[in-house]
């Protein structure tokens, strides 16, 4: 993933996600992204890990600014 790229999915889990995930705990945004990657086969390998490992870094980063 370019920078570019990088910066667009961090902006649209901002976007979409992190409104959300703000009111889940750590086992419930696992237990979602895991039922997302058994839905989806087209998801590349580590790409929940990934998405999973930025919602909590965005959702520590916007707790603690409160």
């Amino acid at each position: 993933m370019t920078l570019e790229e990088e910066k667009i999915f961090i902006d649209k889990i901002k976007e979409t996600i992190l409104p959300v995930a703000i009111y889940l705990n750590e086992s419930q945004i696992k237990k979602i992204i895991e039922d997302v990657e058994s839905s989806n086969e087209n998801l590349p390998d580590g790409f929940g890990k990934m998405l999973y490992e930025q919602i909590i870094i965005l959702k520590q980063n916007r707790l603690s600014q409160k």
